[in-house]
C-alpha cells in the first residue's frame, strides 16, 4: 500500500526546519511521497502578504534534491479559503487505495475540534500530530477522538482512521522570524535551502 504524507502551512518562506521536519517524518512514518501543500488562503490565520507564486516556487526549489518531497500546488489552483477537509477529499480521491496521513503541529490539534467538518476527517485520513522534544506531549489518547488513537505510529498500515503522534528533534526556525530579520537586514541563509536563499535575494523579498 502506497504511503503519503500531507504537510500542509503558507511557507512564507519555507525553511529548513520545514525540509527537515517532513524528512524526518518520512524516514520514521516509512512515507513514500511528503505533499507540502502551501495554502491560498488560510482560514485560521492572516493570509500571506507574500505571494502565492513566490511561496510555490519557493517550496519548488527546496524540494527538488529531495525525490520523497512534493511542492504540491492543489490549494493554490482553488483558491478561495483552503478549507483542509476539501483538500483530503482531493487527496483520497486522487490516491484511492493509499495509506494518507495528513500532518498537523501539536499547537493546531488543541483547536481541531473547531476545524471546518472536523468529524470527517478520520473517515478520509489518518492523521498524524507533530510535537518537538522538550514541548509537551499531545493529548490524543484523552482526545474525543481517543478511539482512534493508536501508539505504534511507525506501524499504521490503515489506508484511514487513526490518529497518532510523534516525537521530532527539536528545531527552533520559524518564517515569521526569517521574515523579521529579512525586513531588517540580517542574513539567515543557514536557516533556509540554499535554493530558497538566492531565490529570496533575487526577488528582494522580505525587504
Amino acid at each position: 500500500m502506497q504511503r503519503i504524507g500531507v504537510f500542509g502551512g503558507t511557507f512564507d518562506p519555507v525553511h529548513n526546519g520545514h525540509v527537515h521536519t517532513a524528512l524526518e517524518l518520512a524516514e520514521y512514518m516509512r512515507l513514500d511521497k511528503v505533499h507540502m501543500v502551501p495554502c491560498f488562503q488560510p482560514v485560521h490565520r492572516t493570509t500571506p502578504s507574500t505571494l502565492a507564486e513566490h511561496r510555490l516556487a519557493m517550496l519548488q526549489a527546496a524540494c527538488q534534491e529531495y525525490s520523497t518531497l512534493v511542492a504540491d500546488d492543489r490549494e493554490l489552483r482553488r483558491e478561495g479559503p483552503s478549507y483542509s477537509i476539501d483538500t483530503m477529499q482531493d487527496f483520497r480521491s486522487q490516491f484511492e487505495d493509499a495509506a494518507i496521513f495528513m500532518v498537523m503541529g501539536a499547537d493546531a490539534f488543541e483547536h481541531f475540534g473547531s476545524w471546518y467538518r472536523a468529524d470527517e476527517f478520520l473517515n478520509l485520513v489518518n492523521i498524524v500530530v507533530v510535537h518537538r522534544g522538550g514541548e509537551p506531549e499531545p493529548q490524543v489518547a484523552t482526545s474525543a477522538w481517543a478511539s482512534a488513537h493508536r501508539d505504534v505510529s511507525s506501524e499504521i498500515e490503515c489506508s484511514r482512521g487513526a490518529l497518532t503522534s510523534v516525537q521530532l528533534n527539536p528545531w527552533t526556525t520559524s518564517s515569521t522570524a526569517i521574515r523579521r530579520a529579512l525586513s531588517t537586514g540580517v542574513q539567515v541563509d543557514t536557516d533556509l535551502p540554499d535554493a530558497v536563499a538566492r531565490y529570496i535575494d533575487f526577488y528582494q523579498l522580505y525587504r
